[in-house]
């Protein structure tokens, strides 16, 4: 692990345009929500897009600021993809390798950005029913899920399935039909990892006063179906807000306050390995 005090950087890292575009590797740990720990070894391989390595290595967590980190970048940056063999010595924390992917994005695409505090709308994630939902994780004990929950002839068209992909600590969003409706599925999980996950419009801020790590499932239905849909694929879920207080007894307030606006300064072309 190279770099002084305030940069650090791969020891190796090599980045080409990939021919597998669709095919996701690496999401869980960039994830900015996610708090995976580095692999034992320091090596990592992704197949993703620019916008998730601006999304993890500036920690942009709302649904709103990784709209506006998208938006900005030009068109090639918006449809490429790209797969990355990286290889950090020693034992680097995860806070180490967000430094550490930002300094690759500034070497490799020129890329600068920041952050900037602006007045606008947020939801407030506030307790409405105490004791619903929400299960204190163990410390120390697996993720896991009930069977029914799992069970795939209750859920035939779960992607991916949970016979490929099985729950795991962290947020996963889970495809549950054919017509959009999703299950969230927050397992060893702060408040503000919930907060976080819930991908609304605005921000969400954790005002629920609650501490510890959670285990919730959020199963909530589109707000538009798509058309030439089969209805029996419907499950009938309710929309999130819905969802939200009857399942995990949890409510939204919308309220004004300083919000995190994220800036694209320059980016360039990707440069040579």
């Amino acid at each position: 692990m190279a770099g002084g005090a305030t940069k650090l950087t791969f020891d190796a890292a090599s980045i080409r345009p990939s021919s597998q575009k669709f095919v996701i590797k690496g999401m869980d740990f960039l994830d900015p929500v996610s708090d995976s720990a580095p692999p034992q070894g320091g090596l990592f391989s992704w197949n993703v897009q620019i916008v998730w390595l601006i999304d993890f290595a500036y920690d942009l967590r709302s649904s709103q600021v990784k709209r506006e980190a998208w938006a900005a970048l030009p068109k090639w940056a918006q449809d490429g993809w790209y797969t990355i063999e990286a290889r950090a010595d020693g034992n680097p924390t995860r806070a180490d390798v967000r430094q550490m992917v930002r300094s690759m994005l500034e070497e490799r695409f020129q890329f600068t950005g920041h952050l900037e505090k602006r007045e606008g709308e947020v939801f407030a994630l506030e307790v409405a029913k105490p004791g619903l939902g929400l299960k204190l994780h163990p410390e120390g004990t697996p993720c896991t899920l009930s069977s029914s929950l799992t069970d795939e002839n209750k859920y035939p068209h779960a992607y991916p399935p949970y016979k490929g992909f099985p729950p795991h600590c962290g947020v996963f969003n889970r495809a549950l039909s054919r017509i959009g409706e999703r299950r969230l599925e927050m397992l060893d999980v702060t408040m503000q990892q919930i907060a976080d996950s819930l991908g609304l419009p605005q921000p969400v801020i954790d005002r629920t006063g609650l501490e510890g790590r959670y285990d919730a499932v959020l199963d909530f239905g589109p707000n538009t179906i798509p058309p030439n849909t089969d209805p029996s694929d419907e499950i009938g879920l309710p929309l999130m807000p819905v969802a939200l207080e009857k399942q995990l007894g949890l409510k939204l307030d919308k309220q004004n306050a300083l919000v995190d606006v994220f800036v694209m300064d320059h980016i360039g072309t990707l440069s040579e390995n």
